[in-house]
Formats: C-alpha cells, sequence, structure tokens
C-alpha cells in the first residue's frame, strides 16, 4: 500500500515537472478539464442571452418580416384593453388581431361614388380608404381589406385610374376594377400590375338590377379569397407604418371639412371623444354601410395634397403621387401639419410631422383624403 501511494506521488511529481519544463506553470494533474470547458459554455451563453436582450431593447423590431423582405420597424405595442392575450398587431392597420390574420393578402378595390352609386357596401370593414377624384369632381374610392372578415357584398366596383394603381402598388395587393381609362388600361399592362378585371373575369362578380348601370357591379371577400386560393397568395408583401396605443388628447377637436367641388361630395368627418375615432358625413348626411348598417368611421385621417391637372375633354386626371407634397395628419383628437414623401413607384408613401419626426398611427382604420392644393380644408 505504502509503495502504491509513493509511486502516485512519483507520477504527480513527473505531471508537474513536465508542465514546469513546458509552460513554466505547475498544473496540478487533478485539473478538471470538462468542468472547466462546461463554465465556459455556460458563461458565453450567458453574456449571448444579455447582448440579445440589449439589442431588442435598444433596436427594437431591427429583424422583422413582412412577407419575404426584412424591414425596420417599431415593435407592436402590448394591446392596452387586453381583449386578447395572444393578439398581435395586423400589419395593414395596425389593429390588435389573432396571429392567422396578422398578415392576409391585400385586395385594393375600386369603389363608385356617383349619387347613382350610393350607399356603398364593404366600406366599413376596409382597413384603408383613399378617397380621390376621378373627373368632373366626382370622387372614388380605392378600398383596401387585409383583414380575413367575411364581406358578403363589395361595391359598386369601378373603373381604374392611374393614380389608385401606383396607391395599390405600395402594398402588391390585388387590383380589382371593371376596365378603366386608357392611361390606366395601359399602365396596369405595361407595369405588369396583378389585377382582376370584371371585364374578363366575370366569374368573380356579379350585377344587381337596383343600382343603374354602370353602377351595378359587386363582388365579396369569398369571392376575391377563391381568387387569392387559385394563385398561391397568402401572405402580403409590403412595408409597415408605424403604430402606437390610443393616446387622445382630452382636447375637443373641430369638424374636419374637406370642400370637393360638388356639395354631393362635400366630406366631413366628427371626433368622438368617447371612442377616439371620426365618423364620417358625406353630402351633409352620415355615411353608413349598406351591406351591416355601420357609420363609416377611422381611426387615422390624412388630408394629402398632391398636384393635379386634367388629361382630356372627358375630365380625366392626372395626380401626381411621387415626391412629396403638404399632408394634415389627424388622429387622437388633434390634427397637425406634416409631409408625405413617396420615392418611387413602388414604395410606400411615409408621413412626418413638421419637425421631421415620423407619424405612429394608432391602430385600426385609415382615410386617407387626396385633394388639390387649392382646395379648401377647414379643421
Amino acid at each position: 500500500m505504502g509503495k502504491k501511494n509513493l509511486n502516485s506521488s512519483m507520477e504527480i511529481r513527473e505531471e508537474n515537472k513536465f508542465d514546469e519544463k513546458n509552460t513554466g506553470i505547475i498544473i496540478p494533474g487533478s485539473f478538471n478539464w470538462k468542468k472547466f470547458c462546461y463554465i465556459t459554455i455556460i458563461s458565453f451563453l450567458i453574456l449571448l442571452f444579455c447582448t440579445v436582450i440589449s439589442i431588442i431593447n435598444f433596436y427594437p423590431g431591427l429583424f422583422q418580416k413582412s412577407g419575404s423582405r426584412f424591414y425596420f420597424s417599431e415593435i407592436p405595442a402590448q394591446n392596452k384593453d387586453n381583449a386578447c392575450a395572444s393578439c398581435v398587431r395586423q400589419f395593414l392597420n395596425g389593429s390588435f388581431v389573432s396571429p392567422e390574420k396578422e398578415n392576409v393578402y391585400p385586395v385594393a378595390v375600386i369603389i363608385d361614388n356617383h349619387p347613382d352609386a350610393r350607399p356603398a357596401y364593404g366600406l366599413s370593414q376596409a382597413d384603408i380608404v383613399y378617397e380621390a377624384e376621378a373627373e368632373g369632381g366626382i370622387t372614388r374610392y380605392l378600398a383596401i381589406f387585409a383583414n380575413g372578415e367575411k364581406i358578403e357584398k363589395i361595391g359598386p366596383v369601378r373603373s381604374a385610374r392611374p393614380y389608385f394603381i401606383d396607391w395599390d402598388k405600395e402594398l402588391s395587393a390585388v387590383f380589382i376594377h371593371c376596365g378603366g381609362s386608357p392611361e390606366a388600361l395601359t399602365k396596369i399592362a405595361k407595369e405588369n400590375i396583378f389585377d382582376l378585371n370584371e371585364f374578363y373575369n366575370g366569374d368573380y362578380f356579379w350585377r344587381v338590377k337596383d343600382y343603374l348601370a354602370p353602377h351595378n357591379i359587386f363582388t365579396s371577400s369569398e369571392n376575391l379569397n377563391k381568387y387569392l386560393e387559385s394563385k398561391n397568395l397568402t401572405a402580403g408583401k409590403f412595408l409597415k407604418w408605424n403604430f402606437k396605443n390610443d393616446s387622445p388628447s382630452g382636447e375637443e377637436q373641430n369638424d374636419i371639412d374637406i370642400a370637393f367641388k360638388s356639395p354631393n361630395f362635400v366630406v366631413k368627418w366628427k371626433y368622438n371623444k368617447i371612442k377616439n375615432e371620426y365618423a364620417r358625413y358625406l353630402g351633409g348626411e352620415l355615411q353608413k354601410d349598406e351591406g351591416n348598417g355601420q357609420e363609416i368611421t377611422a381611426k387615422n385621417i390624412i388630408i394629402q395634397y398632391q398636384k393635379t391637372e386634367i388629361l382630356d375633354k372627358e375630365l380625366r386626371l392626372k395626380i401626381d403621387t411621387l415626391g412629396s407634397g403638404k399632408a394634415i395628419i389627424c388622429l387622437d383628437g388633434k390634427c397637425s401639419p406634416g409631409e408625405w414623401k413617396k420615392n418611387n413607384s413602388s414604395s410606400r408613401t411615409r408621413y412626418y410631422y413638421e419637425n421631421g419626426e415620423e407619424v405612429q398611427f394608432n391602430g385600426g382604420k385609415f382615410w386617407i383624403e387626396t385633394v388639390r392644393p387649392e382646395l379648401q380644408i377647414t379643421y
């Protein structure tokens, strides 16, 4: 037994001598390299975790994804009302939805606003609505849907104009229309716009007898979903705007009046302080969706000044959608002057306050009123 212990001591001393000779450091023969590696790996993982958390805190949303693109964006705020613990912000309008409705492929429908086309169907369920003049002071809508809601009747569907196509391209949405001006149809073909034209795809539309032609063409979410499925379109591909939770100013706001040329098309938005939203009046009357009886409301209203000129004897218009211009941003019971910017035909229009800060919108429905620079706006 004594001999065995002596041999062990000699072996340890021999190891120590070897270490002294090669490194100048005595490493005990009993050093646990396995434990040392384990501690090192754990320490590295903890450091990596802390680094990732720091990046998320200081650079929110750095690697969020939209469709097949990555982009910089705010991390969605938590659902203030806690109505759904698992809900996320919808990509298009920022409202809280169940995860499967986060990024539904958008469709953009041209909807008629001629007096013979009223009342319209489906507007109350649109995520974003653009209103712009078509010709002769008559306005028309581009209603964008990406919420997965069932809508039994949408329309009346009407013909395309070039500027509506530009707004559609921002979202890579399917462009839904019935014919169009010569300029619009040329633009659709030349720019390879993904469209659904009633002229050649009648199965997805129907005509009614209680509206006069050409104001009598309608479609539905079911028909449009069938078309999307036939093209294997599921997730949207566009850059998001920035969203926040509601933060009402608590002040009374004056009505927003938009004096389109004809009294039949004059628009008024009235602010509801309790709901923190705006109700729309058209031609002096509260506007409602004929499909569900709901008032037309919006959480965010953008008045966008754009240079406009008459193109032909039919009084069709050219509206400049590229570059920049003045805007009025209305939300939370307050309207503020600002600016819109659109760098190219496919880029998303961005909105900024006068101090250069990009607008953070409320989650909910948008109405974008595009107007001539000389049009009278009061608020």
